[in-house]
């Protein structure tokens, strides 16, 4: 396929939409975080997602197409708009400016069937892609049944544009007191760097929550014997 002009791309999705009976077609990029002050939208992802899908590869415009992959983040895209979002990725994923690269990730991680590991942890790997991972890192827990995730986690929280991320999910895929030993393996690797800030504030985190779960475990209540000498008593 060939690529479209640039001149109002949003436009041309809009047309696309409206000519496949969209609900809301104008209503693309339009996104409302608060309805108590903002109209609803009534652009409907959901139908809207085969032709984003078709249109997305033939995009050349970094705004238009970072709203296609907002769009592309709901239920029904998964798996389908993987291939599109992939090839998207691929190209826009080393953009420096701008979201674009970011929001395809996550969008990109969001539709990724698990037969699709060995790509996601390809591009969680590549350093070329800079902080534009880190969306996919963090979704990188559900692909855990893949050894392979575990030991691209433990790399990648040596690497700061992705570090903090790879710790979180790091701590999902191997549990708490694992996770720690490994973030002072990165304090001792990187000393007063920002990777050694970034797992020593984790580390507290996660110390922070292990003593609560501590704390709610000795709270427990009181024994069947107990509330039975208690009837008694009373």
């Amino acid at each position: 396929m060939s690529a479209v002009s640039t001149t109002d791309e949003r436009a041309l999705v809009r047309n696309l939409l409206a000519d496949h009976a969209v609900a809301g077609a104008e209503d693309f990029g339009r996104f409302v975080n608060d309805s108590r002050y903002f109209d609803t939208s009534s652009f409907d992802s959901k139908a809207a997602t085969p032709v984003l899908i078709e249109v997305l590869p033939r995009l050349t415009d970094p705004g238009v197409i970072e709203t296609v992959a907002l769009h592309l983040k709901n239920p029904a895209a998964r798996p389908a708009a993987f291939g599109a979002l992939h090839t998207s990725f691929l190209t826009w994923g080393v953009a420096r400016r701008g979201r674009v690269g970011w929001q395809l990730g996550e969008a990109l991680v969001n539709a990724a069937p698990l037969r699709e590991t060995p790509l996601i942890l390809e591009i969680a790997t590549d350093r070329a892609y800079g902080m534009n991972r880190q969306q996919v890192v963090l979704g990188l827990p559900r692909f855990r049944r893949a050894p392979e995730t575990e030991r691209a986690l433990r790399e990648l929280i040596h690497d700061t544009d992705v570090a903090q991320q790879a710790m979180y999910a790091l701590r999902r895929v191997i549990g708490p007191q694992l996770t720690v030993e490994e973030l002072e393996g990165v304090r001792r690797a990187h000393p007063d760097t920002t990777l050694a800030r970034l797992a020593r504030h984790e580390i507290r985190k996660i110390s922070r929550t292990l003593r609560r779960q501590d704390a709610a475990a000795s709270a427990s209540p009181l024994d069947d014997d107990t509330l039975s000498l208690d009837s008694v008593s009373a």
